[in-house]
């Protein structure tokens, strides 16, 4: 019975965390209109609440916002 309730809540965590990832994808989709893989200035320009935030999230200051830099992004 242990093993079967650890078996469950295994895969709930399994599924959650894909949950997870998958809205963080779908999130990042909109903002990378050019689908390169960045979020560049250019494009978060179209976003009020993302350009504030731009400088803050660009932790290498490259001009571009990876996934993992996006995912501090606050909506």
């Amino acid at each position: 019975m242990k093993q079967l309730l650890a078996a469950f809540s295994l895969m709930f965590l399994v599924i959650s965390a894909t949950v997870l990832a998958s809205q963080m994808d779908v999130r990042f989709a909109k903002f990378d209109t050019n689908a390169d893989g960045e979020i560049s200035l250019t494009e978060a320009t179209k976003h009020d609440n993302l350009l504030k935030q731009f400088a803050d999230l660009d932790e290498n200051g490259d001009q571009v916002l990876s996934e993992q830099e996006f995912e501090k992004f606050k909506p």
